[in-house]
């Protein structure tokens, strides 16, 4: 059985700095969301993901950045990262079709949907990246030009990045007090 070892609001703490740390570094909404998310857990005592699989993730959730690709006509990269790391930390198995697989699907669309889905609804009406831009700033950037690009990462400090991270590593933590995540243990970094 996996304990966490740090105290939730720690954790969830954590998972802000390292938000802030990985916007600075990598900018993107999608991997900084995912990062900063599986590690502060990690770093508590939970281990959603093997470090190895959180390498090979990354490359897929770079691309969820800015609404898919930069188009920023999508989800928000940080909801739709946060909902995949809320995905995982469910662990929905019991084969495809199969009564548990649905049962258990149903729970985790339920969970995120009246979670983090709900949550920036209240903040920001909507889960579209254009619209939590303009939520966020007044106005909303086409980030496939290289020029609003560049002026957006230039003024971002994390656009909605934190928040969402911050939500998501809560959401994951009340879910695992009621005991709906597991965790992976076999990591020499968590404790069985």
């Amino acid at each position: 059985m996996v304990e966490l070892t740090k105290a939730k609001d720690e954790i969830i703490k954590k998972s802000n700095e390292l938000a802030i740390g990985y916007e600075a570094r990598y900018k993107g909404c999608g991997e900084c969301t995912f990062l900063a998310v599986i590690d502060a857990l990690r770093w508590g005592g939970l281990e959603i993901i093997p470090k190895d699989v959180e390498d090979r993730f990354f490359s897929g959730v770079c691309v969820t950045t800015a609404g898919i690709g930069l188009i920023c006509d999508g989800n928000c990269g940080a909801v739709a990262s946060g909902a995949l790391v809320m995905g995982l930390a469910l662990g929905i198995q019991g084969g495809p079709g199969g009564p548990l697989y649905l049962a258990k699907l149903g729970e985790a669309f339920a969970t995120v949907r009246n979670t983090l889905v709900d949550k920036c609804y209240q903040k920001y009406n909507s889960i579209l990246c254009t619209a939590i831009q303009r939520k966020w700033f007044g106005k909303a950037w086409d980030l496939t030009r290289d020029d609003m690009n560049l002026e957006f990462l230039g003024i971002t400090h994390g656009c909605a990045i934190m928040e969402i991270t911050m939500w998501t590593t809560e959401i994951i933590l009340d879910e695992f007090e009621k005991g709906n995540v597991k965790g992976y243990v076999g990591s020499p970094d968590v404790k069985a």
